[in-house]
């Protein structure tokens, strides 16, 4: 039986960082600072405003003598279920988003390992040359930075990947038959592997919808009945529909920001995790792959 070649496009060039265009993404990076804080002032601003409206309409009802729901323990208990799916589901994407701020740390270290294991391939094997090897690894971290940034589609840095690990391998065999050496190279390419399907994972899938819907319903239908709700005091009233509505509200959109913490390309989201240190370690790659190519050219 014949074997089946199967021959895959080549993937699309991504940016070519250099140390400049890390400086200019340190320049970027302050940008998305100064953006997430316009947007968090802008999101509660918005929140400020729905609340507002709930207010008003809690006076026009009152004024209108439309109160016909009566506050007894059945309402306390609602407001405390709400508030306890809302803690369940912060507590549900905090949990992603923990996990989500070590994960850029976790993919430095294992570019910059693989990147120093091969860089000390020669000391085992002085006739070995890596320079392409170490200049296939600072590729892939172009493309895992520009992927990060959604500049890339997940098929194109996987393609390059595969590229880089091709690369490894090759490095690999420079061992000359070092089994554990060899091991190492390839359980860091596995490694980042695993870190790459993580992050597109945590990216895709949202945080049970039908749980974000019944934290909407309730939400709803708990600021409603704060509207409707009987009271003898105006101004009582207006300061318990005033902070509950906002704490509910902005809770519950703070959580559907955070559901994302790599949302780098949503103009909305305002909760990211950091990617400085990710920076940082290419900015190292980039050194290694231009001593590596100017020993290319000599």
């Amino acid at each position: 039986m014949s074997a089946v070649v199967v021959d895959l496009p080549p993937p699309r060039p991504s940016p070519t960082l250099s140390l400049q265009s890390l400086a200019d993404f340190a320049a970027y990076s302050r940008r998305r600072r100064r953006e997430a804080a316009r947007r968090r002032a802008l999101k509660l601003l918005k929140v400020l405003l729905l609340v507002l409206l709930i207010g008003l309409a809690k006076l026009l009802v009152h004024h209108l003598g439309l109160e016909p729901i009566q506050v007894n323990p059945l309402f306390t208990s609602l407001v405390a279920s709400t508030v306890f799916l809302l803690g369940f589901l912060l507590n549900g994407v905090l949990s992603d988003f923990k996990e989500s701020e070590r994960l850029p740390g976790e993919l430095a270290t294992g570019l910059e390992v693989l990147s120093l294991e091969i860089r000390a391939i020669p000391a085992h094997n002085p006739a070995a040359v890596v320079d392409r090897p170490l200049m296939a690894v600072a590729a892939f971290a172009d493309a895992l930075l520009a992927w990060l940034l959604e500049r890339l589609s997940t098929r194109e840095l996987l393609l390059q990947f595969h590229q880089c690990h091709a690369a490894t391998v090759e490095a690999a065999v420079l061992l000359q038959g070092n089994a554990t050496l060899q091991a190492r190279l390839m359980a860091e390419m596995g490694g980042l592997l695993k870190l790459i399907n993580r992050i597109d994972t945590i990216r895709q899938t949202s945080f049970v919808p039908l749980v974000y819907w019944l934290a909407y319903a309730s939400t709803a239908l708990l600021c409603t009945g704060l509207v409707f709700m009987a009271t003898t005091t105006i101004l009582e009233a207006i300061f318990f529909v005033f902070v509950i509505a906002f704490l509910l509200i902005f809770l519950i959109r703070l959580i559907a920001d955070i559901d994302n913490p790599f949302g780098f390309a949503d103009p909305n989201s305002a909760e990211d995790v950091a990617l400085d240190v990710l920076v940082e370690a290419m900015g190292r790659l980039v050194a290694i792959r231009d001593a590596a190519q100017a020993g290319v050219r000599a």
